[in-house]
């Protein structure tokens, strides 16, 4: 009977033809051998899944998929569905344009067995798309002094993007991606629930991924935040917090409720619809008060129609 590869890496792909090949190519190039790569292909409408065949063609080891279309569209679906088609012991997440450096396999999976930590963490450095030139870290702190912790995380002390994140199987057996969560951000959702699973975690202070940003991403990085991006920011918040509701994490979920509501009031003073609203109102009221949950209400009816409330937002929120 076949042994199951030591390392799964699931990849959703999206519309990816002229890029993906680098990314395999890169997955090809790796020290270390002993894995299959679990390719979903979200219902692409250009030939990224012929690329995908050929790839398979040329090394079993590739495993292709479409998305069923009962499944909801977006990366975290293809994550949960390709982890569910995944047979190895140690999973490793990866994005459909980004490139592994030769070592990127070996340097986690050596980490991973050699210490006792649930998880390890390397590092990443972004390239411009359009010229190929390096550019800066996604996340830049002091590895050696920062402490992995939900809420660090949660609040930009440490962070890492998907492609960064090794764990060994048995952790993340239960955990799934939010379905619900389809823009940027997505992962950020899953490891701040992660961390109130295990923080026996290691963070590798050496650069293993070469991640594509493109000039959308370039806008993010510097800071141009319009209503569009401030929606999707409350809708991240509010998801994170409901989702940690099953760990009693009181004052987790407080600070991302605290969140949403700045965000809700940014979206009304805008004169736009703020998702999730009648259901945050339930968890404002129970982990916060009742008093407070009126206070949001009218802050967000002051905010709308008289750009007026902060104030008031202020209080609830506290």
């Amino acid at each position: 009977m076949q042994q199951p590869p030591k390392i799964s890496i699931i990849i959703p792909v999206y519309n990816r033809e002229d890029l993906l090949g680098y990314t395999l190519d890169s997955i090809l190039g790796q020290t270390f051998n002993d894995w299959e790569c679990i390719l979903v292909d979200d219902q692409s409408s250009d030939d990224s899944y012929e690329v995908m065949e050929s790839y398979q063609e040329k090394d079993n080891r590739f495993k292709i998929y479409k998305r069923p279309n009962e499944l909801k569209k977006g990366a975290n679906a293809c994550r949960n569905f390709g982890f569910t088609k995944s047979m190895g012991y140690y999973i490793k997440w990866f994005d459909s344009d980004d490139i592994m450096l030769p070592n990127h396999l070996e340097v986690g999976y050596n980490a991973l067995i050699r210490d006792d930590f649930d998880f390890v963490i390397t590092d990443t450095i972004n390239f411009n798309h359009e010229t190929g030139v390096l550019l800066d870290k996604p996340y830049d702190f002091d590895r050696k002094a920062a402490k992995i912790s939900a809420m660090n995380f949660a609040s930009n002390k440490l962070g890492w993007i998907t492609d960064d994140f090794f764990v060994g199987r048995k952790l993340v057996e239960n955990l799934r991606f939010n379905e619900n969560i389809t823009t940027d951000g997505d992962e950020y959702n899953f490891f701040v629930r992660l961390l109130n699973l295990s923080t026996k975690g290691l963070l590798i202070d050496q650069i293993l991924t070469h991640r594509r940003v493109h000039n959308s991403t370039l806008t993010k990085i510097h800071g141009i935040k319009n209503i569009s991006y401030i929606t999707k920011i409350a809708n991240i918040k509010y998801q994170t917090a409901n989702d940690l509701l099953v760990y009693n994490n009181a004052k987790l979920v407080r600070w991302f409720m605290s969140g949403y509501m700045k965000s809700a009031f940014d979206i009304a003073v805008a004169k736009k619809e703020i998702p999730n609203q009648k259901e945050a109102m339930k968890l404002i009221r129970q982990y916060f008060s009742f008093s407070k949950s009126m206070a949001f209400l009218i802050a967000l009816f002051l905010g709308f129609h008289f750009k007026k409330g902060y104030k008031i937002m202020k209080y609830a929120r506290r």
